[in-house]
């Protein structure tokens, strides 16, 4: 059977961030299984007009809370001119066939995070937040959408939690990645990276991957690095401010080992370079970095806290602590890392191996069932 399908995403494309490129992939997968795309949203990489029917949506210019209100009351008057057997929305939007859960669940980026009274009442009352929760609510409830995908099974626990919907609604569908560009045949070329890079042979290399360092867990992470004794790197890819990082690093004594190398298309370069990937981060759905470092053979270190976690193998594939806050645990994970040099070599073939079966093309089929059951 081929469907008509609708996929709602703000920007999508490979050259931005990780929610952009599994829209980008995700459209190209549902193409090649058979199914006609229509993409709406604001922009759209030009390669992919080769697989999607791009419908452009404006929002307005002025202030992030009338931006995402505009993108949705426009989504939804397109939607409606538009024949299709079913929707799948990547961006909070409502009502939809299928809503896929791709940022971070809102009710719970505030209730943890701002604790202090004066914080939580501006969380509550700003226009901004205002509007995100009204659209979460939206999409979340009975007649927002008739089925959820969640990314990982914290996600999923989260939705139940905060908004009390069905488990059976919910479908956890793991991301997938892309083997012809992530894998680890980058890692034959370890050696000439590393000299290229400046990066010793006997020096441990770190890598942090991230766009947005404050929320990733940078400042804690330098903090943990400054205690080792024992040679080190760090590579930061990634957009982001630096400012406040580099001088954190110079005045823990570490400048001149951490690199802020910025935004990079050939990441998996740095996989291949790297010896271990850090992602201390607070609360994050899943985080396609964890899938596309263990593709490549690079152990990871990451939190429970983070939906990625979930692919990660203790002791075999990398390490997962408790809270990325926990400077000590980090710190103790990255000393016992250290003290493994002689399993490096099994873990890497083991993290490679761990995820094979998180394809692109595999993500798709599931969705793809998740769409069928709700199609018209």
């Amino acid at each position: 059977m081929r469907l008509k399908i609708i996929v709602v995403r703000r920007h999508c494309g490979r050259d931005k961030g990780g929610a952009e490129r599994y829209c980008a992939d995700l459209c190209k997968a549902l193409r090649a299984l058979g199914h006609e795309v229509i993409l709406v949203g604001e922009s759209c990489e030009k390669e992919l007009l080769e697989y999607v029917r791009f419908t452009r949506i404006k929002p307005v210019s002025f202030g992030s809370a009338a931006k995402n209100w505009s993108f949705h009351a426009r989504v939804q008057k397109k939607i409606r001119e538009i024949p299709h057997e079913v929707s799948i929305a990547l961006s909070r939007t409502y009502p939809v066939d299928v809503y896929r859960l791709t940022e971070r669940l809102h009710a719970h980026i505030i209730a943890p995070n701002h604790t202090p009274i004066i914080l939580k009442l501006w969380a509550r009352l700003s226009l901004r937040h205002r509007v995100l929760f009204a659209l979460e609510r939206g999409v979340l409830s009975a007649r927002g959408s008739k089925a959820i995908i969640a990314i990982s099974e914290l996600d999923k626990r989260l939705i139940q939690k905060y908004y009390g919907v069905s488990s059976d609604k919910i479908h956890v569908v793991y991301n997938g990645v892309d083997t012809r560009f992530f894998n680890d045949r980058v890692r034959l070329r370890r050696d000439e990276l590393r000299s290229t890079l400046g990066i010793r042979p006997e020096v441990t290399c770190y890598l942090f991957p991230a766009m947005e360092f404050h929320k990733k867990g940078l400042g804690n992470l330098l903090i943990a690095l400054s205690d080792l004794q024992f040679p080190w790197n760090l590579l930061v890819v990634g957009g982001g401010k630096t400012k406040s990082y580099v001088k954190q690093a110079a005045l823990l004594g570490i400048g001149d080992r951490v690199r802020f190398v910025g935004k990079r298309a050939d990441i998996n370069v740095f996989y291949g370079a790297a010896d271990l990937m850090v992602f201390p981060a607070g609360y994050e759905p899943f985080g396609n970095v964890h899938l596309e470092a263990l593709a490549c053979g690079l152990p990871v270190l990451t939190t429970k806290e983070v939906g990625g976690s979930e692919v990660v193998r203790p002791y075999e594939t990398g390490y997962v602590i408790d809270k990325g806050s926990d400077i000590e645990a980090l710190r103790h994970a990255l000393k016992d890392y250290e003290q493994r040099r002689p399993l490096w070599r099994a873990m890497s073939r083991a993290a490679a191996e761990s995820v094979k079966s998180f394809t692109v093309e595999k993500n798709a089929r599931l969705v793809e069932e998740v769409l069928f059951r709700v199609a018209r």
